[in-house]
């Protein structure tokens, strides 16, 4: 063979091993898009990826981790269960089985009942009257009412709660002013109030029990609610009477029609609400 053959082949022989090894090289395209296999610990399986909130990236300084913001559909607060049934032996929760006679307000100014709500055993088959049963304070408060005997709310009981002693859902529920109170009206109680004008009560305080004194014909928790500037004392409330001053009267006028304060149902507040 020939000087000039041998050095042909010898090149041939080169261009070819040349050529087999830049095939075999990844190219830095292929290694970008190389996947690394998760490594997998026996028994447990793989992390969920964390969701994205955003496709813009978080800083790399960033390390705190977004977390989604909770919305509640409905709108209307629940009022918390920090105060007491007026009743001692009913929970919040009996209230509604023991309504005898609900909120049925009438046009603004005007007398017609029934400005608050009654209490009796009518739908109640276990005991016949509810009469007896212990009165005591929804709210802590002052004694703005301790009437004994007078028409037509018999042996009755208010209890002045200023604003700042209500709980934030009770405020928020009524839209209550600083400057004002909710007055709660406690009525037919069997005897003379347990409690004294410009006393300062509890919550589950006692207050009396349940009768039919004044305008009742059977036993029964006569319960009123309404808001009105704060500070306000009854020293007697009475209907239209001989027997009654013109003091008595002109309270009564003030509490039910003149607009001063402002009756709204008490199991608005009284009522478990649903939880959201």
């Amino acid at each position: 063979m020939s000087v000039m053959l041998k050095s042909l082949l010898l090149t041939s022989i080169l261009l070819l091993a040349l050529t087999a090894c830049v095939a075999s090289e990844e190219t830095p395209q292929a290694k970008n898009q190389a996947t690394v296999p998760l490594q997998q610990t026996p028994g447990k399986s793989s992390p969920s990826p964390a969701p994205t909130f955003t496709s813009t990236p978080l800083p790399a300084s960033s390390q705190a981790t977004r977390q989604p913001t909770l919305e509640f559909s409905d709108p209307t607060p629940s009022v918390a269960p920090n105060f007491c049934s007026p009743l001692l032996e009913h929970s919040l929760a009996e209230l509604a089985e023991i309504v005898s006679d609900p909120y049925a307000p009438p046009p603004p100014g005007k007398e017609e009942r029934h400005h608050g709500v009654d209490f009796s055993y009518y739908r109640r088959g276990e005991r016949l009257s509810i009469e007896g049963v212990g009165v005591q304070s929804v709210f802590p408060g002052i004694v703005a009412a301790s009437i004994a005997d007078r028409f037509p709310y018999g042996n009755m009981v208010i209890i002045e709660t200023p604003s700042a002693d209500l709980p934030g859902s009770v405020i928020s529920v009524l839209g209550l002013r600083a400057d004002e109170s909710i007055y709660t009206l406690y009525a037919h109680m069997g005897a003379a109030p347990a409690v004294e004008l410009g006393e300062q009560v509890e919550a589950c305080q006692a207050l009396g029990q349940v009768g039919k004194s004044g305008n009742a014909g059977v036993p029964h928790l006569h319960l009123e609610m309404r808001r009105g500037s704060s500070g306000r004392q009854f020293n007697g409330m009475a209907f239209y009477s001989t027997q009654t001053s013109q003091e008595e009267r002109d309270n009564y006028v003030l509490w039910r029609t003149s607009g001063t304060f402002q009756h709204f149902d008490p199991m608005s507040l009284l009522a478990p609400q649903p939880n959201p």
